[in-house]
This record gives C-alpha cells, structure tokens and sequence, in this order.
C-alpha cells in the first residue's frame, strides 16, 4: 500500500518547517513499514492510496484527526492530522515533539483500519531521530 504526506496549514503563523524532503522520506519509510489490511482492501480496493496531510491548531491541546476523505477518481483516501502547535511549541526540542505527536496519529488511523503498526512502533524512534538530525528535512533558513 502506498502511503504519503503532505502538508497544509490553515491558520495564519500556524506551521512547522518540514520540507518536501522530509514528506517524501517519511512517505517511503511508512509504505515499507505497512500493508493493506483487509478491511481497507474491503472498504476502498487494493489500489487505493493513504495520504495524510500534516497541519497545526493553537487551540488544541491533543492530535486532532479529519477524515477519512475519498477521493474515488484518484484512488486516494486522506486523512488531516492537526497538531497541537502551542503544546509542541513550547517543548524544547520542537521538531521531535511535533514528529511524536504526528507519529501517534498516523498510527491511530491505522488501528481504526485494522493496519498493523508494530512495524512503524519498532523503528519510530530512528525515523525520528533521522529526520530531525538531516537539514535537508527543513525549510532552509528554519
């Protein structure tokens, strides 16, 4: 099953600067870490896509979860996790919190879909560590 991430953020000064490098990089780690449960094959068919989209709320003091929404035409069912951005900002190591946060998400989405994540839960932490000590995963200048 192909897994992706993007990211959107919708309230002004609300984001964190994770970069297409870094959507990419977590996109092919998580594909390699999870197959289609037969639920999803069940519900949405073997070739359909799962993306999630990363954004922000200050108003939040938990992961908040959008979603699922199904787009037929392009095989793809999208889900939006909010992060709390006050929470994780106020955290001293900013970017492992907010992948924290994101990484408990993705897993909740892939429990209500019977999608195993013991495979994700065993190497969370390197993907982690991986992305926050490459600059490349950043907005330059960030």
């Amino acid at each position: 099953m192909k897994v992706w991430f993007g990211q959107i953020y919708i309230e002004p000064g609300v984001s964190f600067p994770f970069n297409h490098h870094f959507q990419r990089y977590l996109s092919k780690e998580i594909t390699d870490l999870v197959e289609p449960s037969t639920k999803f094959i069940k519900k949405y068919g073997s070739d359909f896509k799962l993306g999630f989209n990363v954004s922000a709320k200050k108003a939040i003091q938990d992961i908040e979860i959008n979603g699922p929404t199904v787009f037929r035409k392009s095989k793809d069912v999208e889900y939006t996790i909010f992060l709390p951005f006050d929470v994780i900002t106020h955290n001293a190591e900013v970017p492992k919190c907010a992948l924290k946060f994101l990484m408990r998400g993705v897993c909740s989405v892939f429990e209500s879909l019977d999608i195993d994540v013991a495979k994700i839960l065993e190497k969370q932490d390197s993907l982690i560590e991986h992305i926050c000590s490459d600059p490349t995963m950043f907005e330059s200048g960030s």
